[in-house]
């Protein structure tokens, strides 16, 4: 069924997620910037495609065989941002396992409540791992007390997550999975044991047996980063790319954040709000004359505790004022 991400997402505003752009003319005239998001390319005609993803494994232990119950694009719940997802159905308490090495970008276990309705869609329980390549791999409705990992922690292809649930927005048991890019959009991910069968996706009613089994070692996954196009849809271009995880203690508050802005407003604006919060927090940073801006934000602990902090920056006037957006980029603050 459909779940809520780490990430503000289209279907949590009731917004659309549009994509892409129009290109027209000669070849001679496309930008030099291609406006992509993240997780996407532009190709030879100048639209921006779908990454190719890396090859996942079924999410459950070796030798288990589990039916997709809902695939790509499925009726029910798999449309728009989470057209991508795919469920697996799975007995209660089943073991949930890593579909590739990562590292725990999310986590939570304590909800005991889920329903057919949308209105339950926040209580799911649910583990996210980072892939380290700005794909992350999410796996939804675990049992009450049902995730396993926490933030931050390291784990391997195959070990264990949690336990298959029907908690949030679920008519049963079964395990909700979707690989993400940074902006929360699924990506069509691409399984093993489904290349074995002839086909990489995963196909609605198909049945596949896992061969995740247990990688004893895998190296360490750092935490993705923003690339320094990730804010290309406003105009701006970072001169660094962006941690996702910010480790602030004592003397380290302070984020250096630096580009050129490509629009005709006088400032860029980085906005910020707490996940829950309804207010966003505004830097507005003048724009020289080349376009270039450098600021350093200040994460103060009173006003930023530990937690998720939704993330853009866009153009602005004179007064800060700035265009609306649809969806936002999501960083942790993490304090010791």
């Amino acid at each position: 069924m459909r779940a809520t991400t780490i990430f503000q997402s289209a279907w949590a505003l009731s917004i659309t997620l549009t994509l892409g752009g129009v290109l027209a003319g000669c070849a001679s005239f496309r930008t030099p910037s291609p406006v992509c998001l993240a997780g996407a390319q532009l190709d030879k005609s100048g639209i921006c495609r779908n990454q190719l993803t890396p090859e996942h494994r079924i999410p459950f232990r070796e030798g288990n065989t589990v039916e997709v119950s809902q695939g790509f694009h499925g009726y029910t719940s798999h449309k728009e941002g989470m057209a991508f997802a795919v469920d697996f159905a799975c007995a209660e308490g089943t073991p949930v396992v890593a579909s590739r090495d990562g590292v725990v970008w999310a986590a939570r276990g304590d909800s005991n409540k889920g329903c057919s309705a949308s209105e339950c869609v926040e209580d799911a329980n649910y583990v996210t791992l980072d892939h380290g390549d700005g794909t992350y791999s999410a796996y939804y409705h675990l049992q009450h007390f049902g995730a396993l990992v926490q933030p931050g922690d390291q784990v391997c292809a195959g070990q264990l997550l949690g336990l298959c649930g029907n908690t949030g927005f679920s008519s049963g048991p079964h395990l909700h999975f979707a690989l993400q890019d940074l902006t929360g959009r699924t990506l069509p991910v691409r399984f093993t044991e489904a290349r074995d069968a002839g086909y990489a996706y995963p196909l609605p009613l198909a049945s596949y047996t896992s061969q995740n089994a247990l990688s004893l070692t895998c190296d360490p996954t750092d935490y993705s980063t923003l690339p320094r196009d990730a804010f290309a849809h406003q105009g701006v271009f970072l001169r660094k790319k962006l941690p996702t995880v910010l480790p602030l203690g004592e003397g380290r508050a302070g984020q250096t954040i630096e580009g050129t802005y490509r629009g005709t407003s006088p400032n860029v604006v980085i906005h910020r709000r707490a996940q829950g919060a309804s207010t966003w927090q505004e830097d507005c940073v003048p724009v020289d004359a080349r376009g270039r801006f450098e600021t350093t934000i200040v994460w103060e602990t009173q006003d930023y505790p530990a937690g998720q902090y939704f993330f853009m920056i866009t153009g602005g006037d004179q007064d800060c004022g700035s265009p609306g957006w649809a969806w936002s980029y999501v960083l942790r603050v993490d304090r010791p």
